[in-house]
């Protein structure tokens, strides 16, 4: 809890006042293993982003899914309806930048990971994979992947940047769940030889408060 309060002021004095950061200025140190990331709050800091692990589970019912209603799901559960680093709210109104370290910067980022938004339940954040159907059997979730560009940073890594305008985005179009709980967020790594999930994932993950109105 200390930690969370700690990261929690931390992002209020390093995000919550101040204007945006001038992508060609960041100079913060890349994260120093592979598959590390640091969520940048000044040209010269940041915070470097927790790795939460979670098992696929399976919810079906199968007297639903014979009239092919989707009623069943795969899914990640993490728990707490917050990261551990969550940014304040004034985060939406600023583009965000994310370094992510790999083991170097040749390929393209899209190819190696990407970033999804959480589905928000009491305590607990939710990434959806899959839909049960009695026609169609188990067919992806529909994840809404967040739209970010990229470039390479440093020796091994890679710039991440998602525009103030698909922050604003997610934020208005999320109804009743935002004004409860913000908006959460899991950076998913993506296997070099497959796009297939498996039974237990690692996800870097970040969050950005409920808006204060």
């Amino acid at each position: 809890m200390r930690r969370i309060l700690f990261i929690a002021l931390a992002m209020i004095a390093a995000i919550g006042g101040r204007a945006q950061i001038n992508q060609a200025s960041i100079s913060v140190v890349e994260p120093e293993f592979e598959q590390e990331a640091i969520l940048v709050t000044s040209e010269t800091e940041g915070i470097p982003l927790e790795v939460e692990h979670s098992k696929l589970r399976a919810t079906a019912n199968v007297g639903m899914a014979m009239l092919g209603i989707a009623k069943g799901s795969e899914y990640y559960q993490l728990e707490g309806a917050e990261s551990p680093v969550t940014l304040d709210a004034s985060a939406y109104d600023n583009d965000m930048y994310i370094i992510i370290s790999w083991e170097d910067n040749k390929r393209s980022p899209k190819r190696l990971f990407q970033i999804i938004p959480l589905e928000i339940q009491k305590k607990r954040r939710i990434y959806n994979v899959a839909k049960l159907t009695a026609f169609k059997g188990t067919v992806a979730a529909d994840q809404g992947y967040v739209n970010f560009t990229a470039e390479k940073y440093g020796e091994h890594s890679y710039l991440i940047r998602i525009p103030a305008e698909e922050l604003r985005k997610l934020r208005d179009d999320n109804g009743g769940e935002m004004k409860k709980y913000g908006k959460q967020f899991v950076i998913r790594l993506l296997n070099a030889s497959t796009d297939k999930l498996s039974d237990t994932e690692d996800f870097l993950t970040f969050g950005i408060a409920k808006p204060n109105k």
